[in-house]
C-alpha cells in the first residue's frame, strides 16, 4: 500500500449514508413529473395542456395536505418506479412546491421538463443572453440607475417599471409554452431571472446595503 494513502482522510460511515442518501434523493426526484404530485392544482398538468399560471392558494393548500403523509402511488404514477423513504419523499415534495410556487423555477422545470433544455447553468444562461444585446443594455442603464438613486421616490418609481417587466415576462412566458415555443420562453425565462436579481438588488438598497448585481 502506497504511504501517501494515509493522508487521505477516511469518510464515516454516518457520512456514506448522508450522501448515499442526498444522491439518491436527486436521482429519484429526476424520475418525478412535479406536476403529478399536485396533481389537484394541475389537474392538465404543465403547459401546453395546462396553464402556465399558478393558483398559489390552491397549490400551497395541497402542499399542506401532503406534508406529514407519504404518497408512493403520487410519485410512482410515471413509467419508472421511483424508491423513497418517508424523510427523503419529504424532500422531493419541499422541493417540487418550491419549484412550481416560483414562476422562474417554474419556466426553468418546464423547459428542462418538455425541451430537455436546461438554463440553469452558467454556460446555458450566457449563451442566451448573449443573443440578446439589448438585454444586456438595459441590465446595465439600470444597475446604473441603482447606484444613482438619490431618494425613496426614485427607487419607488424603479421598482414600479421592474414590476411592470416581472408580469410582462411572465404573461409572454404563458404564451410561449402554450404555443411551445421553447427556444423563445428560455430566452424570456433569462430575462425573467435578471428582473428578479434586479428586484433583489431594490430591495437590499431599500435596507441601505450597497447595490451588488447577481447573474
Amino acid at each position: 500500500m502506497f504511504r501517501g494513502l494515509k493522508s487521505i482522510p477516511r469518510l464515516t460511515s454516518s457520512t456514506h449514508i448522508r450522501l448515499f442518501s442526498q444522491k439518491t434523493v436527486l436521482l429519484e426526484a429526476a424520475k418525478v413529473n412535479y406536476y403529478k404530485i399536485f396533481h389537484n392544482t394541475f389537474p392538465n398538468g404543465p403547459p401546453p395542456a395546462g396553464s402556465f399560471d399558478v393558483d398559489q392558494r390552491q397549490l400551497r393548500k395541497e402542499f399542506r395536505n401532503l406534508q406529514g403523509q407519504y404518497h408512493p402511488d403520487i410519485l410512482n404514477s410515471g413509467d419508472e418506479k421511483v424508491q423513497l423513504d418517508d424523510a427523503e419523499y419529504s424532500s422531493v415534495l419541499n422541493h417540487a412546491y418550491a419549484t412550481l410556487k416560483s414562476p422562474l423555477t417554474r419556466a426553468q422545470y418546464i423547459l428542462k421538463l418538455n425541451a430537455n433544455i436546461d438554463i440553469t447553468t452558467d454556460e446555458a444562461s450566457k449563451d442566451y443572453q448573449f443573443k440578446d444585446k439589448a438585454l444586456l443594455l438595459d441590465i446595465l442603464e439600470i444597475h446604473e440607475e441603482l447606484e444613482n438613486v438619490s431618494d425613496d421616490s426614485e427607487l419607488a418609481a424603479l421598482k414600479i417599471s421592474n414590476d411592470e417587466r416581472i408580469q410582462d415576462s411572465i404573461s409572454k412566458l404563458g404564451q410561449l409554452f402554450k404555443d411551445e415555443d421553447y427556444e423563445n420562453a428560455a430566452m424570456e425565462s433569462i430575462k425573467l431571472k435578471y428582473w428578479f436579481n434586479i428586484d433583489n438588488a431594490i430591495k437590499e438598497c431599500e435596507e441601505g446595503k450597497p447595490v451588488i448585481m447577481t447573474h
